[in-house]
């Protein structure tokens, strides 16, 4: 068994081609004997360093880099959500979708509700990528400021809190809710002189609990990405060949 199994190398070893002689020119391009340049394949990958999400294809594929990571649905930065924020039989119901910007666990963890920076394409040119991420980038600032658990303003005032039955905390002396009134009232600014040219709204973030940023904008009519067609009777989910056991 040996003897074969050495046979059967030394003749794989045989049948090796020799590697090619390669040369290097003075700016390190390399070339065979054959004056011909040797191109090596790049292994770097070419998806996009940018943190966008795109809106899927009229063919109902997303684009391969995406497809794999975000699926098509509610879930997706992209999806456009029937407002809730608005009476159901009101005009604005059905002209006016929401984009919910999700929470960022990874920036404060739960010390503070932060939200993610993933531009969700379907908001251009409504609002644009730099725009979009100073919103973020004030929103997060103002939160985590204000839940701060080591500052010593929060300190004291739990001790004032707790040494007066929370009577401090309804005089709204903390400077949490200050902080957090704060970055209300500079979104609904910006809903004044920013988003209401465009039809874009920037939502409470009392409403939704802390739990998204919802930002309303004219229904952009994306359609609903079609799934796979049904399997046929009797045979095996998404095949059309061996019947069901």
């Amino acid at each position: 068994m040996a003897a074969a199994f050495a046979g059967s190398a030394a003749r794989e070893v045989e049948n090796l081609r020799p590697p090619e002689a390669v040369h290097l020119t003075e700016d390190g391009t390399r070339y065979r004997e054959d004056g011909q340049p040797r191109h090596a394949q790049s292994q770097t990958s070419l998806r996009s360093q940018s943190q966008i999400a795109s809106v899927p294809s009229h063919t109902g594929q997303p684009p391969p880099d995406v497809a794999d990571e975000l699926a098509w649905g509610p879930a997706h930065p992209c999806y456009p959500h029937f407002n809730p924020h608005v009476p159901i039989n009101s005009p604005e119901y059905l002209t006016t979708r929401v984009i919910r910007i999700r929470r960022d666990w990874m920036i404060k963890g739960d010390l503070a509700p932060t939200f993610s920076n993933l531009y969700p394409e379907i908001l251009d040119p409504l609002l644009s990528e730099q725009e979009f991420r100073r919103v973020v980038a004030t929103v997060n600032d103002g939160v985590i400021n204000a839940f701060d658990p080591y500052s010593l303003r929060n300190w004291v005032d739990g001790a004032l809190g707790l040494l007066t039955g929370w009577v401090w905390d309804d005089l709204n002396a903390p400077k949490v809710k200050g902080s957090l009134q704060t970055v209300e009232s500079w979104l609904e600014k910006w809903n004044r002189e920013v988003g209401a040219k465009d039809g874009v709204h920037i939502w409470s973030l009392r409403r939704t609990a802390y739990m998204s940023l919802d930002i309303q904008i004219p229904d952009p009519k994306v359609g609903i990405v079609p799934s796979e067609a049904p399997s046929l009777p009797g045979t095996r989910p998404s095949t059309a060949a061996g019947p069901a056991n």
